[in-house]
């Protein structure tokens, strides 16, 4: 029997993997959404000091969202995951906020990741 932590974690999962496609530049679910990763990738490959391209910052949060993803489908790895994946967003949202950057997609993955935390202890 499925639990609702598993119905949230799923999701979630899922939703992580689809949203790895814009980093790398695939247009869905639109044009917009690229475009705001590809600004995105410039500014995480700023914050690397330029030592990745902004090619290679957005190749290597896709494969963060991909790990992330697959991790929060497997029950075993869920709250690992989303530990991890809560702490490398709240890093990016104080970061994010000092440099002027669009917060609510910080506040939306926050409360994604506390949603399934929540659903996971009770």
């Amino acid at each position: 029997m499925y639990r609702l932590s598993d119905f949230t974690c799923i999701t979630f999962g899922a939703l992580c993997i689809a949203s790895a496609l814009p980093f790398v530049g695939i247009p869905v679910p639109t044009r917009s959404w690229a475009i705001y990763y590809a600004d995105k990738n410039r500014w995480l490959s700023k914050l690397s000091g330029e030592r990745l391209t902004p090619k290679q910052a957005g190749y290597a949060s896709a494969l963060l969202r991909l790990a992330v993803g697959s991790c929060c489908i497997y029950p075993p790895t869920r709250i690992p995951a989303l530990l991890v994946n809560g702490a490398v967003v709240c890093r990016g949202t104080v970061v994010a906020y000092r440099d002027g950057r669009p917060m609510r997609p910080q506040w939306t993955m926050l409360g994604a990741v506390g949603l399934c935390l929540l659903t996971e202890i009770l």
